[in-house]
């Protein structure tokens, strides 16, 4: 038997390979969207993919499951709750897969979303089994966050969650072996630890949601303090829904001259410079939009979602294309038409610049009036700020807030968050709508409080770092 993980970073998701090498079979378990690695992996051991399950209907990421269902012939197996749209075979609680001799049993888990089924692995005919491959439904130090699909599903899917814990995942073994969806990172739960397998007794003992024993208390537990979701959820639940398109259905991006850009962004195409927030400070296409590929790449590029608009990429060279367009086919964004041939160098239009000023830099300049405005998270807010800053998070800006009127289009401002990409995002965003004294803040809290620099909490105490 081999259990294997495919991590994707920026995902911060797993998907698991499960396989039986004496009877050439493996089963798949949430594939993203490009299914490559998957294949290969099976083909480098000799292998046939011929499973591929998956725990729930994601709204995170794009799902592969039909894409290798194409590739591969295998089917896919998913919960008789989700109703998806293509073909698949439905799973009720206790209906078991087959992969060789083991076995992958679903085991219905709602909370995270109603239809949401982990998978117990049984080994041969062994009476209890040996792993759980809990998706969304159990994370270490977390559970799945039950709000995601509204106002109106959060309550109910809150007290489904307080029974899978409490009557499901709570009923079995402590030494069971939990293979969780995501590790830290996603925003599918609030605080998902690093480590890459947890245990139900571990969990048990560690983790806050197995704490509360009251049904009103659990609720408020999850419910407290959880992250503002990504507003590209939605659109993800509906792809994964109805199926994703088909890789091959995809046109390949072109390179583009300077002249076919300017005519393309004059059609209402967005120009996404992928370069380092150093880079992009030093040159960049006049209201072009900063998300420099990363780990925070997916992220942030998921509150902007232009699903609505053609998209043509700066990078840092041309063969990085490819992995960037994949990247955004891992969220939906497919429009991607083309890049900038020849990167910045090749750039003859009109360009913006975004000035870097560092913490020291900073320091002086709030003495002499200089506008402070932290486009961090509320949490990250209310734990420590900088005495005097404004706050407006970077996701509602994403979304179209305004910065506060006192900040005004012409004042010299500085933009702050953890570390200055996310607000090297908010500068890009600023500066298409006219603001043009913009500084960004290089290094941002981590390296104002890594210096022993005064900061403030939310109640306006003083904190000593």
């Amino acid at each position: 038997m081999i259990i294997d993980r495919i991590f994707t970073p920026g995902l911060a998701q797993v998907a698991y390979l499960v396989a039986d090498e004496a009877a050439g079979e493996v089963a798949v378990i949430d594939p993203r969207h490009d299914v490559d690695a998957y294949i290969s992996w099976a083909e480098q051991r000799h292998l046939r993919i011929t499973a591929i399950l998956e725990t729930h209907v994601h709204a995170d990421f794009v799902s592969g499951a039909r894409e290798l269902e194409i590739r591969t012939g295998a089917p896919i197996y998913a919960s008789r709750l989700g109703d998806q749209e293509f073909p698949h075979r439905s799973l009720d609680d206790g209906d078991q897969v087959k992969v060789g001799r083991l076995g992958l049993q679903a085991y219905f888990t709602p909370g995270h979303t109603p239809e949401h089924m982990a998978y117990l692995l049984y080994e041969g005919d062994g009476a209890a089994p040996v792993a759980l491959f809990s998706g969304d439904a159990l994370f270490v130090g977390d559970v799945g966050r039950p709000d995601l699909l509204g106002k109106d599903a959060t309550e109910r899917l809150s007290h489904q969650l307080f029974e899978t814990v409490t009557q499901r995942l709570a009923t079995l073994s402590d030494e069971l072996i939990v293979y969780p969806g995501h590790t830290a990172g996603s925003t599918c739960g609030k605080k998902i630890g690093e480590a890459s397998h947890t245990s139900i007794g571990q969990e048990k003992m560690g983790n806050y949601a197995f704490q509360e024993k009251e049904r009103d208390a659990f609720v408020k537990s999850v419910m407290n303090e959880l992250p503002t979701p990504p507003p590209f959820y939605p659109v993800l639940k509906q792809v994964n829904k109805q199926g994703a398109v088909l890789i091959d259905e995809f046109i390949d991006p072109r390179a583009f001259g300077p002249n076919e850009v300017k005519e393309l962004t004059g059609e209402g195409a967005l120009v996404v410079d992928t370069r380092d927030k150093v880079d992009f400070g030093q040159g960049h296409i006049l209201r072009s939009l900063f998300a420099g590929f990363g780990p925070n790449f997916h992220t942030w590029m998921g509150w902007v979602a232009p699903y609505d608009r053609d998209i043509v990429l700066v990078t840092d060279d041309d063969g990085s294309v490819d992995e960037v367009v994949a990247a955004l086919r891992q969220i939906g964004i497919d429009r991607v038409v083309g890049y900038l041939d020849g990167g910045m160098e090749a750039w003859t239009g009109e360009t913006g610049t975004l000035e870097q000023m560092t913490i020291g830099e900073l320091r002086q300049q709030l003495d002499k009036g200089l506008a402070l405005l932290d486009v961090s998270s509320d949490a990250e807010w209310r734990d420590d700020h900088i005495g005097g800053a404004q706050h407006l998070f970077v996701g509602e800006i994403a979304q179209g807030a305004v910065p506060p009127d006192s900040l005004g289009t012409d004042r010299r401002t500085a933009v702050i968050c953890g570390s200055g990409y996310r607000s090297s995002v908010v500068a890009s965003i600023f500066q298409a709508q006219g603001y043009r004294n913009l500084v960004n803040v290089d290094g941002g809290m981590s390296a104002w409080k890594d210096a022993d620099l005064p900061v403030v909490s939310e109640s306006g105490m003083s904190v000593v770092i």
